[in-house]
């Protein structure tokens, strides 16, 4: 890893050379929170998609010229402080480099972060990683890309059960085309390898169906795979085959039925009356189909997630809207009798943070005033299993009999949150948050968090 000393000083030569913005848009900024607000109440149907995250629209260049825009910023939140750099370079049009590298004190107390804390530190930081990079060919029907980042498939907003753009960021390749009303993507990555040389995979497919008016349906499947030394598998390369046929089949390069993980995603999307939205995912991870499992009681692995969100107001640039949502993952869903199958990323959940072995019931309300001010309030009460995924990331389970669920004793949680960001200038923003959690995994009921997020921007174009 690079040290902290020298990110600064890749910094401050990033902001000289300014040329450089991002594909897919970080979760903090601006841009990205207006345009998952605007799509949440039912707006511009034409381009919602289970494929996310929300990314940079380039649809609007009709410039041959060299484009470069960057910015250089800061966050302090309480005790903690970051400094980032973010940017992107268009050439010709359908041309694109990005990159958004971080530097932090305390690494563990930020989102979507897995750089490793160094025993030395350098201004008062200890960790630095690149959370997204890479270069890609898009125009109006196809993305090719090769980069840093993540990938979060499903519909709705905050009820991605699989794939999140939550998660800690890792390496792949994309291909996205897109037809109209029909829509298909291809990925495959690597995730990270341990100390005993056991090398783990990712790589998804997916198709989806819009009417461009107001419904969408989903079809995707997703797999880890793993092996001690395991080189990248080209039987996975293929989009149009499936993990149980190259399995089954004996077609990967390490034989057997124990070194990979395959889920199964339905999704849809429904807008009623252009003011409610109802989105949902159903997932299977085993299938219980022949009477003999049956008889010896096999467990399904199965989750869902389900989302109804109301526009209350919605004019110029302001946004009243209300929600409520559903999420259930299983007991050993996102599990595999080889822990390396599971679907953790450096230690956190690939899809939804809390893991599994539980499920989650919230009511909340969003609010935007004049492009400006973002306010969010929800509550509810979440139910946490024994053999929850990120108890043990790495430990697969010992069967998959049907028993009590959430198994074991049961943690009932119950929670609320409040957050506001006001964008003072489009430069600057305060951000303020209170949350209560009487959970026993923060050891604290209430959390009072008082932040500020300050960035110098430059755009040039040669």
């Amino acid at each position: 890893m690079i040290r902290p000393h020298l990110l600064i000083i890749s910094f401050l030569i990033l902001l000289s050379l300014s040329k450089i913005f991002s594909q897919e848009i970080p979760t903090e900024f601006h841009s990205f929170q207006l345009r998952k607000l605007i799509l949440d109440i039912g707006i511009k149907w034409e381009e919602k998609t289970i494929f996310g995250p929300i990314r940079f629209d380039h649809r609007d260049n009709i410039s041959d010229s060299l484009i470069s825009n960057a910015r250089f910023g800061t966050m302090f939140f309480n005790n903690r402080k970051m400094l980032y750099a973010y940017g992107h370079f268009t050439f010709k049009k359908n041309f694109h480099g990005y990159l958004y590298p971080r530097i932090v004190d305390y690494p563990d107390q930020f989102n979507r972060y897995s750089g490793i804390p160094r025993d030395i530190e350098r201004g008062g930081f200890t960790s630095g990683e690149t959370d997204i990079s890479g270069i890609s060919f898009e125009n109006n029907w196809m993305i090719f890309q090769f980069g840093r980042g993540r990938q979060s498939w499903g519909a709705g907003n905050d009820i991605q059960i699989c794939l999140s753009e939550n998660s800690n960021s890792y390496d792949y390749g994309m291909l996205d085309l897109d037809f109209g009303k029909l829509r298909v993507r291809y990925f495959h990555g690597y995730l990270e390898t341990d100390s005993l040389a056991n090398n783990r995979y990712i790589t998804g497919r997916g198709i989806e169906w819009n009417n461009g008016k107001y419904l969408l349906f989903g079809l995707s499947e997703v797999i880890i795979y793993s092996g001690e030394n395991r080189p990248i598998d080209f039987a996975y390369f293929n989009p149009m085959s499936t993990h149980l046929e190259i399995e089954l089949n004996d077609r990967q390069n390490n034989i057997g039925t124990g070194n990979g993980n395959g889920v199964w995603q339905l999704s849809f999307d429904y807008n009623i009356l252009e003011k409610i939205r109802i989105s949902g995912n159903y997932l299977f991870d085993e299938f219980t189909l022949d009477k003999q499992q049956i008889d010896e009681g096999k467990a399904k692995g199965r989750a869902y997630s389900f989302r109804s969100s109301y526009q209350a107001f919605y004019k110029n640039e302001s946004i009243i809207s209300c929600y409520a949502s559903l999420i259930s993952v299983g007991t050993n869903t996102f599990k595999h009798q080889n822990g390396n199958n599971n679907f953790i990323q450096r230690g956190k959940p690939l899809g939804w943070n809390i893991g599994s072995d539980a499920k989650e019931l919230k009511i909340g309300l969003n609010a935007l005033y004049n492009n400006k001010l973002i306010l969010n309030f929800e509550a509810g009460r979440k139910d946490l299993g024994e053999k929850n995924l990120i108890n043990n990331p790495y430990i697969g389970y010992i069967d998959y009999l049907v028993g009590p669920f959430p198994s074991g004793v049961v943690e009932r949680v119950s929670f609320a949150s409040g957050r506001l960001q006001w964008w003072i200038n489009p430069n600057v923003s305060v951000i303020s948050e209170i949350k209560y959690d009487n959970s026993n995994m923060t050891g604290k009921d209430l959390e009072l968090n008082i932040g500020i997020d300050i960035f110098y921007p430059i755009k040039s174009v040669l």
